[in-house]
Order: C-alpha cells, then structure tokens, then sequence
C-alpha cells in the first residue's frame, strides 16, 4: 500500500439519537448525498426501506419510512425541496413533509420484465441528467450476473429512459471527471473502477477502460461499492466486504492510501460539512458477523485527510414541486 500524505487522519461515528455516547446503527446504509444549504446529510436504509437526514448543526437524525421496498438512491433535485429517491426498480420525486403514499410521484420505471430486479446506485451529471444503474436478482450477498443495466434519465425523456451500457451486474459507483470529460464506474463483481470518455452534452459514453483491480492491491474477497471525487479530482472508494475506504489518483492509476474501519461492509462515501472535508462513509451489518463487529451500520466520518470535496450537480427537473 502506498504511503498516506496524512496519516494523521480521526475517523468517528454518527451517534443515536437515544443515546448520545453510542453510535447511530443501521442494517444496511447507502447513498449518502450532502445538502450545502440546509447543512444536512442524507442517505438511506436500504433494508429497513428507511431514508434518513442527519442534521449537522444538532447532530440529530430524522426518518422517513417507506413500505413500498428496497431504497437504494437519493439525490438533491435542483431548484426543489423534493428529492430523487429510489423504490425498488422505480424512481421517484418525494416530499419529506408529506405523510404515508402521497409522498411519492412515480417518475420512470426501469428493467421491465426483469421484475427481482433493483436499482442500486444513481448520480446527476453537470447537465442535471440522471445516471441510474441496476442489479440483477439477490439472495443473501449472491447477485445473478449480467443481469443489469445503466440508464440516463432526464426531465424531456423521463418516459424513455436511455440504456448506456449493458449488461452490468452490480451497478456502482459513479463519478465525473472535474472537467466532465470522463465518467468513472464501478460494476462491483469486476473488482474494478473503470473510465470512459463522457461527452456531457449528448450523454454518451465511449472508450472502456480500467483505472484499478482492487485485487492488485491485496482487497482478492472485497468488491467495489460506493465512490465520489475530491477537488482534486482523485477517487474515493468504499470497499464492500473490505473494510476499507481508498483514496486513488486514476490519471497515475495507483492507490494513494487505504483508511481501514472497523467493519467489513463499507458500502458508500461522500463528501460534507461546512467545508467539504469531511468524508461521510455508510456501511452495512450481517447477522452473521454482528457480534464480531458492534459497529458495523455505524455512519462513519473521516476527517483530516488533506482532502476536500466540491459541490455535486443535482438532478434537474424543473417541474419538480408541481409534479
């Protein structure tokens, strides 16, 4: 492993609401996403069909319960109080202030005739489109392969969505260049980030190629999750099943560091707090490994990296609070 340029680094948890001197545990968290302006943090509860907000300023933690099932993706909606949220294969906008069904608003439906079939990861791109990527069927860690796919989704063609790469098996980690002239990708089973050229203005993607194999790096039963980029336009990545957050500079193609957590499922990362230099890490717990790991669902933050964030493009849909 290469040598940090900060080894100097403090990694805490989120703590409950209940109890202050313990930390907020989850059963599977994901997709955090930071809202500069309100100061909050949001992502999910995949398995609990939970969406969460942590308010930085109180430290306090609200919940949104939805019964539909699994919640994988949310995302800031520019310009709107309603979010992007993901239910199963279908997107849509949702009011946090709003009780019960009502809350919801179908926006698109994806992977029809597949019906086990999940979205798992989402991002908005510079031009405010909606990148969405599909898993395959689940049972227990074990997903069928190719099975899933990557589509675009934006506000003129939400009724058609765009497939831009097929068949995937575990979608991802998504990530744009600082100059948006590359998209960065995960489909997790490859153990590997990968890169295409992105033309922003069509939405299209070209040039396959791999960044990293984690496995080069020591990670052989680990597996790509959850990704963004820092202000220098270096890569963080959580590591599923790997306990471990890499930082990585895809032009040298090299891990720059590994911050180790004590859990093994760390599934997502984002950048937030006033600054933008702390690094917020969603992680995942398993009945099986609950007694050797206490902490595991915890929500993490990584602090005194040298690294910082830069604001993420929301999705764009100008309609969104009358839809």
């Amino acid at each position: 492993m290469a040598t940090s340029v900060n080894q100097y680094y403090k990694i805490s948890m989120v703590s409950s609401n209940e109890n202050p001197n313990q930390p907020a545990l989850f059963l599977h968290g994901e997709s955090p996403v930071w809202d500069a302006e309100s100061q909050t943090l949001y992502f999910v509860d995949v398995h609990a069909q939970n969406i969460h907000k942590l308010n930085y300023i109180t430290g306090k933690i609200s919940t949104k319960h939805i019964g539909y099932g699994q919640v994988n993706v949310i995302s800031l909606i520019s310009g709107s109080k309603r979010l992007l949220v993901s239910v199963r294969a279908a997107l849509y906008l949702m009011d946090w202030t709003v009780a019960g069904d009502a809350s919801l608003r179908l926006l698109a439906s994806v992977d029809e005739g597949e019906p086990d079939n999940i979205i798992n990861e989402g991002k908005a791109d510079v031009e405010g489109r909606f990148w969405v990527g599909t898993k395959g069927p689940q049972s227990g860690d074990d997903v069928t392969p190719d099975r899933g796919t990557l589509y675009t989704v934006q506000q003129d063609t939400r009724a058609h969505v765009r497939t831009a790469l097929r068949p995937v098996s575990i979608s991802n980690g998504i990530a744009f260049a600082l100059n948006n002239s590359l998209i960065y990708y995960i489909d997790s089973p490859t153990q590997k980030i990968e890169a295409f050229d992105f033309d922003s203005q069509k939405g299209e993607i070209s040039g396959r190629r791999t960044i990293i194999y984690v496995t080069s790096y020591g990670y052989d039963d680990a597996i790509p999750d959850g990704m963004t980029i820092d202000s220098k336009g270096h890569l963080w990545v959580a590591l599923m099943f790997g306990g471990s957050v890499l930082h990585i500079d895809p032009d040298k193609r090299e891990v720059v560091y590994g911050y180790k957590l004590p859990v093994s499922r760390t599934t997502s990362v984002c950048w937030g707090g006033p600054d933008m230099d702390e690094l917020f890490v969603t992680t995942g717990r398993d009945a099986g490994t609950a007694a050797a790991e206490p902490l595991a669902g915890a929500l993490f933050t990584i602090r005194s990296t040298g690294s910082r964030g830069i604001p993420t493009p929301a999705f764009r849909f100008d309609n969104a609070d009358s839809y």
